[in-house]
């Protein structure tokens, strides 16, 4: 609201009266000012003649005009200073009239009118100045609603709740208007639609071409090609979750969400196979989209080895758990950065047992374009940091959906007595043929049975692994409380077996000295699958020697096929205190630790 005096209203109604024709007013209230014209014009007219009749009287003439002045002046500091008028919006109507009846408008009226619209005033609903000067629980804050109607209110909470909602509605504009830029051009919209769309193809472009692919294979890091910096995909960094193996996954907010791109062409030497991260607008051109999730696992070694594949696999069914037991449309397996288009048939079993169907993607059909994946999973390091509570629930899980895809209970076999309520204890002998076995087997499952038979519920099972299919192979060690096998692959079924289950591992001579950490393999299995791997045998009898100097690398491959002879005496008390400690175990524990499946 805008208030003016008198005298103000005196010129606003003098515009009126030379802006405006007298046929054009609006109502009958301004005849006051066009009678006030006209009395105006027939003095100034009288006052010609006069002159003419009287032009001796000049001084008379002056002493009138002056008293005329002395009469504008009283009136505009005095009368005028007491009356004040406010314009409403019935003042607003009047100007839009003004500006649409003035046939003659003259610079003063347009002033007065830009005048007029300056003065209107915007002020804020809630004035904000005060808000700082006092942090005293007892202030009174007032608010006001949408009609101006003041609203006290002491509750602090209020003034909370209304800082949270002003800091809330604080936008955040761009850098560059582009919006501003394309108003403000003085192109047509057809023409400056038609360029926006080509500057942003050509970006696009340029995106495009500056998508860089590099080695798969990073040399630089062959010392530690699966742990710390690893050689696949050297320049991405993992992420690490607690209690978790460490992973990379396309898209995300470590990939700036871009996706993962391979492009292999070989399978001979991984250094030229290569990888690329590009955003899904910007994908390299003749790139092939592969929809769905993908997992890709890689690894130093192979994935038609037992122990190795599982290693490389077991990560990919813990993250599954994770993320709500989802399932890839394909994978992809890389040793040393060449893809493989196989597995072997145990790890595939056990795929199928836990994913369903598996499709292999092999890039044959590829050629040299690269492959952009929609989602991506990539695992590097095996099991990698899991802790080992966590790698336990992964066995489980793994364990009791093998017994499921083979069609047998997921619990396994439960409680287990004789007829005289004594727990039974079942010691399987799995043997194997060629290198690493038993260089007299009946031999050695004599002893066995000798001792089995002289603790009340032990039953011994003898099974060849090579004569096993894998459900065969997973049913043998579900009902399995003591596995005893020499080293090799076919003791990866331990996972099968209930948890608290124990191994017995026999080893060629030689393999002590000059395995290194390779004969440690199963005692971690064991570990991570939650059985127990309490000791081992390791062969001394054989008297061939290594013919090159000793300790020399390559005395290794010597041994390491050998066969495994066996002290009678060394196995007969090694067998009996194993039986011991499993039979105490089994009496004391109340039920067996029954596989429950997370994802079925």
């Amino acid at each position: 609201m805008q208030s003016f005096s008198l005298s103000h209203y005196v010129v606003y109604c003098s515009i009126w009266m030379v802006a405006i024709p007298e046929q054009n007013l609006p109502s009958p209230h301004w005849q006051i000012f066009i009678e006030d014209q006209k009395m105006v014009t027939q003095m100034k007219a009288n006052s010609r003649t006069f002159g003419k009749q009287k032009s001796s009287s000049q001084p008379l003439k002056f002493l009138s005009y002056a008293f005329l002045v002395l009469i504008v002046i009283f009136l505009y500091y005095v009368i005028g200073s007491s009356l004040h008028f406010s314009i409403d919006s019935d003042s607003q109507t009047l100007v839009s009239w003004v500006e649409m009846n003035s046939t003659t408008p003259n610079s003063k009226t347009k002033t007065f009118i830009s005048q007029l619209r300056d003065s209107v005033n915007f002020l804020p609903g809630i004035d904000l100045s005060s808000s700082s000067s006092s942090s005293d629980e007892s202030e009174t804050w007032v608010f006001f609603n949408q009609k101006g109607e003041a609203i006290e209110n002491n509750d602090s909470s209020a003034r909370k709740t209304f800082f949270s909602k002003l800091r809330d509605s604080v936008n955040f504009l761009p850098r560059i208007d582009l919006s501003s830029s394309i108003s403000s051009s003085s192109l047509p919209a057809s023409r400056q639609l038609a360029k926006g769309k080509h500057e942003l193809k050509a970006l696009i472009t340029k995106l495009q071409n500056s998508v860089t692919f590099l080695p798969l294979k990073d040399l630089r890091f062959k010392k530690t090609a699966m742990e710390g910096h690893t050689w696949f995909m050297s320049s991405l960094n993992d992420t690490y979750e607690e209690n978790e193996a460490e992973y990379l996954y396309f898209p995300s907010e470590n990939s700036n969400g871009r996706l993962l791109c391979i492009k292999a062409t070989t399978r001979v030497d991984g250094m030229n196979n290569s990888y690329a991260l590009a955003w899904p607008e910007s994908l390299p051109k003749s790139a092939k989209i592969l929809k769905g999730l993908s997992f890709i696992s890689s690894t130093y070694y192979d994935f038609v080895n037992l122990w190795h594949g599982l290693s490389a696999f077991a990560p990919f069914v813990g993250w599954s758990m994770k993320h709500g037991c989802v399932k890839p449309t394909r994978w992809l397996f890389f040793v040393q950065g060449s893809p493989q288009n196989t597995t072997g048939s145990w790890l595939q079993k056990v795929m199928q047992g836990n994913f369903g169907d598996i499709s292999i993607e092999s890039f044959q059909e590829a050629g040299d374009v690269p492959c952009c994946f929609e989602k991506a999973q990539v695992m590097r390091h095996d099991l990698g940091h899991m802790g080992l509570n966590r790698k336990h629930e992964v066995y489980q899980q793994i364990r009791c959906n093998a017994r499921s895809f083979c069609g047998i209970k997921p619990e396994g076999k439960g409680r287990d007595f004789n007829e005289n309520g004594v727990p039974n204890i079942r010691i399987t002998l799995l043997m194997r043929k060629g290198s690493r076995s038993f260089k007299d087997p009946q031999a050695v499952t004599e002893i066995f049975r000798k001792e089995c038979a002289k603790v009340e519920g032990c039953i011994l099972e003898v099974s060849q692994s090579e004569d096993l299919s894998f459900c065969d192979q997973v049913k043998v060690l579900t009902y399995t409380d003591i596995l005893a096998s020499t080293h090799g692959a076919q003791m990866t079924n331990m996972i099968f077996m209930d948890q608290n289950s124990t191994v017995m591992e026999c080893f060629p001579k030689g393999w002590l000295e000059f395995a290194g950490i390779g004969q440690y393999a199963h005692h971690w299995l064991a570990a991570q699958s939650g059985m127990k791997h309490p000791d081992a045998y390791w062969e001394t009898l054989d008297k061939i020697e290594c013919p090159r100097p000793k300790g020399a690398p390559s005395c290794f491959n010597f041994y390491k096929n050998g066969q495994v002879d066996h002290n009678e005496t060394f196995f007969a008390e090694w067998i009996k205190s194993v039986l011991k400690d499993v039979k105490y175990n089994k009496e004391k524990q109340d039920a067996n630790n029954f596989a429950v499946c997370t994802c079925q």
